[in-house]
């Protein structure tokens, strides 16, 4: 296993720096578009935005009134890594969990090099917002700690608690646990990116005989005859139907929505995420993968 440092090292020469470099400048717009706080409450008038009507003190003093922001310099990424047993499965280059921590820390790393702060949910524990190369190394050796991590609903729970002012948030997770309602409320508060971590093998299977699988979550056991060509249509449908009810429940929630399988090269899965993101600036639902 790499040590935290050859890992940031690895990632810094074949990820940061080549992509940093692409945005020319762009990052702020590229990764947060426009991070707004509350101003004041003022009388409506013509030309505000209905959306901006605060209706409590509408209602208060009987006549419309709006909300008025500015934008925020401080710039906060939150990031949470799920590290339930589900993570820990890879039938190709590596295991999801290990796809979803060079990612995190890549992104990571490019917020911390242009003076914002990071913080971070992770199996380990809860990991301050702070700034500084210190801590990307910090959040790389915490997420290679074992821990007994938190269910995907428990922490993004844990992350509604902390995460106060609005923030770009990632949540890295196959979201095969509970995560509706906590991860709309989140996404209503913040600019939130679900990436979703998959692997080859759980959309199709091989034709490879009898194969014996574990749930990692409940240890429950089966074997499977993968040379039966309905078992493997079955097997198909039923991952694909999964993978679309997914992919279709971090859309609803108003999240931007990033699909990442072990078998990708990083850079390329975060330049087309930097690309779309420069097409679409508004924060309507989208996706690429």
């Amino acid at each position: 296993m790499e040590t935290p440092e050859a890992l940031l090292a690895r990632l810094e020469l074949k990820v940061v720096r080549p992509l940093d470099g692409l945005l020319f400048g762009d990052y702020r717009g590229v990764f947060y578009g426009k991070s707004l706080e509350l101003a004041e409450i003022s009388p409506y008038a013509p030309g505000d935005e209905a959306e901006r009507i605060d209706w409590p003190a509408t209602a208060r003093t009987g006549e419309l009134h709006v909300r008025r922001f500015r934008e925020e310099r401080e710039l906060t990424l939150w990031l949470l890594l799920d590290g339930s047993p589900s993570m820990r499965f890879g039938s190709r280059r590596r295991e999801k969990y290990t796809l979803a921590l060079e990612l995190a820390l890549s992104v990571a790393y490019i917020a911390l090099r242009h003076g914002n702060r990071v913080g971070a949910i992770l199996p380990s524990g809860l990991l301050p917002p702070r700034g500084g190369k210190a801590q990307a190394l910090l959040l790389a050796r915490e997420a290679l700690k074992e821990g007994k991590a938190l269910s995907l609903g428990e922490a993004l729970g844990l992350l509604e608690r902390v995460a106060r002012r609005r923030s770009l948030v990632f949540v890295f997770s196959d979201f095969l646990d509970t995560f509706s309602a906590p991860f709309s409320r989140l996404a209503a508060r913040h600019d939130l990116v679900g990436v979703l971590v998959e692997d080859p093998l759980e959309r199709a299977l091989p034709r490879a005989g009898v194969l014996s699988f574990v749930d990692p979550e409940t240890g429950a056991h089966v074997e499977v005859n993968t040379l039966d060509p309905r078992v493997r249509e079955a097997y198909r449908l039923r991952a694909e139907a999964l993978r679309t009810a997914r992919m279709g429940e971090i859309l609803k929630a108003g999240a931007d929505l990033l699909v990442a399988s072990t078998e990708m090269d990083l850079l390329p899965l975060l330049l087309g995420f930097v690309e779309r993101r420069r097409r679409w600036p508004s924060k309507a639902p989208r996706a690429s993968s």
